[in-house]
């Protein structure tokens, strides 16, 4: 697809988001967690996209995990696939 775009096969760049998702009462309670910035108990995703918008990698963790914590698992996962 990055090629059909006129890139490089392999992406120079992303892009990280990681948005809370609100969790219902079903989900076990240890996969959940308070998001105190954005008043959310659920789950955080963080998903890294290229320039093109195109997945890279996903975590889900708790809403409780900081960005700090997750995020150093992001970059390996990353050099491991690209």
């Amino acid at each position: 697809m990055r090629e059909h775009e006129g890139r490089e096969a392999e992406p120079t760049a992303g892009i990280i988001d990681a948005p809370s998702v609100k969790a219902p009462a079903s989900v076990p309670a240890e996969s959940r967690g308070f998001d105190g910035a954005k008043k959310i108990n659920g789950r955080k995703r963080r998903i890294v996209v290229d320039t093109l918008g195109l997945l890279l990698a996903v975590t889900v963790t708790a809403a409780s995990v900081t960005c700090r914590e997750a995020g150093h698992s992001l970059p390996a996962r990353l050099r491991e696939r690209h």
